[in-house]
């Protein structure tokens, strides 16, 4: 997980109907949700946002069920967040 950039996290629920949460830290919690798929559509909605306010880009982390965490890659303005930049003379507008 990179330090500079902002995190947010959903952390694996054992229920089946949930919550789901997202959080920004341990003690910002952004919104309890009733399945992971609404927890991600959720965090991919927020992501952006974070990210003009902060000036920074956001990772979103996911943890499975054996309690590891993985990065969320989604889709940001036609480019894969979380995957890097774009490589050089790729047209975005074409």
């Amino acid at each position: 997980m990179a330090s500079s950039s902002a995190q947010l996290f959903i952390p694996y629920s054992e229920s089946t109907q949930g919550p789901w949460i997202v959080r920004r830290a341990a003690s910002l919690l952004l919104g309890p949700y009733d399945s992971q798929a609404a927890a991600l559509a959720a965090a991919e909605n927020i992501a952006p946002g974070l990210s003009a306010e902060l000036g920074r880009p956001v990772e979103i982390h996911v943890q499975q069920a054996d309690g590891t965490w993985t990065e969320h890659n989604y889709v940001v303005a036609g480019l894969v967040a979380g995957v890097g930049t774009p490589p050089p003379g790729m047209n975005r507008h074409a």
